[in-house]
């Protein structure tokens, strides 16, 4: 059985899902390989609130492993073992190095432009976004074309809890207004706003908080009565990103920050409404469902904040038909 080593720095949430559907498309196109999953500097969500998505599809976890951090590595290889084919997806020399010390039948680095890579890509692959990236990666790592899926396999008590929980016939439009950073998150008065509107409208809005958001929990059940908060719902015996999934699969339309919640709310396969301040969307586009994407700065604004509610609105409208 084929090895093959795909390193990274870390697997942050939105990162691991835009890699997933082409690993679960690697594994289809090539289910003798055996997968090693390497992450150096930081933890990895394939290896606790991700797992049960790639059960019998990443064969060896290694989070945190510290390979590629020392330079003493590039002399005296990081683990004994041989690996048919190594994926060095850090474009920073160091790794990239360490990792091409151990022992390998074929190597692929993009780094230098793929200075040090057995097999090289056809340009435009730094302009590609990044899922198409990794896909890339894993095509010339086992030379075979891979078509990823955009549905993800969400275990099916999520489904059965998103359907009790979401139960089948309202309209229902997903609000996400948590994000990373300040600098990333439009005003939560407008996101109140715009679930009045959508109250209004006749659909019924459904917010989704991450553990940093619970605060505003009960300040938008008071101004949104009518709201709905799946996630805290004391049927939600499951709770976590699998959870959030599911539920987005129930959505007719989202919006969300530049965020982690939008990437989930993305993986859905329902139509996103993404809001970016000056940060480029390309790189991180979702590989999943329909994007819509609302840039400050190509309405002459310097921040997300200053998005007009009106604006937003209207694009949501609009992605009703």
């Amino acid at each position: 059985m084929p090895s093959l080593l795909f390193h990274t720095a870390e697997d942050l949430l939105g990162d691991a899902l835009i890699k997933l559907p082409s690993i679960l498309a690697l594994k289809r196109a090539r289910p003798d390989v055996h997968l090693v999953w390497s992450a150096g500097r930081g933890g990895s969500v394939y290896a606790n609130v991700l797992r049960p998505l790639i059960e019998g599809v990443i064969d060896e976890i290694h989070p945190q492993t510290g390979l590629g951090t020392r330079w003493s590595q590039v002399v005296r290889p990081f683990w004994p073992r041989h690996f048919d084919v190594i994926i060095a997806s850090e474009r920073r020399l160091l790794p990239t190095l360490a990792l091409r010390r151990l022992a390998h039948d074929t190597f692929i680095a993009p780094m230098g432009n793929f200075r040090f890579s057995t097999h090289k890509p056809g340009g435009g692959f730094v302009q590609e976004p990044l899922h198409k990236q990794i896909q890339t990666l894993f095509e010339l790592a086992v030379g075979t074309p891979l078509n990823p899926a955009r549905e993800l396999p969400v275990p099916p008590q999520y489904t059965r809890l998103a359907q009790e929980l979401l139960p089948a016939g309202p309209c229902y439009v997903g609000l996400a207004p948590g994000a990373g950073g300040k600098d990333k998150c439009w005003p939560l008065a407008n996101f109140v706003d715009v679930a009045c509107a959508q109250l209004d409208a006749g659909r019924v809005p459904v917010f989704f908080l991450g553990p940093a958001e619970r605060e505003w929990l009960e300040p938008l059940r008071a101004a949104v009565p009518a709201a709905l908060f799946p996630e805290s719902d004391p049927r939600a015996e499951l709770r976590g990103p699998l959870l959030a999934i599911a539920l987005a699969a129930r959505l007719s339309l989202a919006l969300a920050n530049d965020s982690g919640a939008g990437h989930l709310l993305a993986a859905g396969g329902k139509p996103l409404v993404a809001l970016f301040g000056r940060t480029n969307p390309t790189k991180f586009a979702p590989p999943y469902g329909q994007r819509i994407v609302i840039r400050a700065v190509e309405l002459g604004m310097m921040t997300v904040e200053e998005i007009p509610v009106a604006h937003v609105q209207h694009v949501m409208e609009n992605a009703f038909g």
